[in-house]
């Protein structure tokens, strides 16, 4: 009996994201009838909603995309990581700037610095642990869909062309944990270890994956850890 076609990428991120949306709710009123209906306690509520609904989305996407990824035999892994792919070329998606990598990360990126200015700017934030922990777990989720989506996007490359775009060092075909493997150690220390590369697009990914993984971890948590945790030390 043949295994049920998975789910898309596309279906995964929109099913995460109403769930998030659901807990950022439920988080929303429950604050806001604690805190009170004043300017502090529905900018307190506002807060402690988006810090909770990142973390919740981020966590839902990558685990479950992650596990139906790695439940796939190479052919079937092929053939999901061609149909994402095509998926995500629709019109819609590209005037909306949700398609691509690069996109996904700098706006991962993106909420990773917002999140830590809101908390280093308000005194009552930044002086409660809770919310510290909070921006962290933000950040780490922010981290967490720079590795997801290059692991993607390495996947993806030989699934649209059918060529050999990395060698690894493995003596069966590669899986999607080999493809996560790469894409954590290029954002961690640059590090091609499991892999040769072995074409220019490739090439052309791991340079955008190591460069923004480079700016995340020297300048936005370096950011963060001045800004957050010199909250907590004065």
């Amino acid at each position: 009996m043949s295994r049920a076609r998975p789910r898309s990428d596309r279906f995964r991120a929109i099913v995460s994201g109403l769930i998030a949306s659901a807990v950022a709710i439920v988080v929303s009123v429950t604050v806001t009838l604690v805190s009170g209906y004043d300017e502090a306690g529905l900018r307190r509520s506002a807060l402690t909603a988006y810090v909770t609904a990142w973390p919740v989305y981020s966590a839902l996407y990558v685990g479950w995309g992650t596990r139906v990824y790695s439940r796939l035999p190479p052919e079937a892994l092929r053939r999901a990581s061609e149909s994402d792919d095509r998926l995500d070329q629709g019109k819609v998606l590209r005037l909306l700037h949700l398609t691509g990598t690069t996109n996904t990360t700098l706006t991962a990126a993106a909420v990773a610095v917002i999140v830590t200015v809101a908390i280093a700017q308000r005194e009552e934030f930044r002086s409660e642990p809770l919310y510290i922990l909070l921006a962290l777990l933000t950040v780490a989720s922010s981290w967490l869909l720079m590795v997801f989506s290059f692991a993607q996007r390495y996947q993806r490359l030989g699934a649209i062309d059918h060529a050999e775009h990395f060698r690894f060092h493995i003596p069966d075909a590669p899986r999607f944990s080999d493809y996560f493997t790469l894409a954590t150690l290029l954002s961690t220390m640059a590090a091609t270890v499991p892999a040769d590369v072995t074409s220019r697009r490739a090439w052309l990914t791991v340079r955008t994956n190591v460069v923004i993984a480079f700016v995340f971890n020297s300048v936005i948590i370096a950011m963060m850890v001045s800004l957050l945790f010199g909250g907590l030390l004065t």
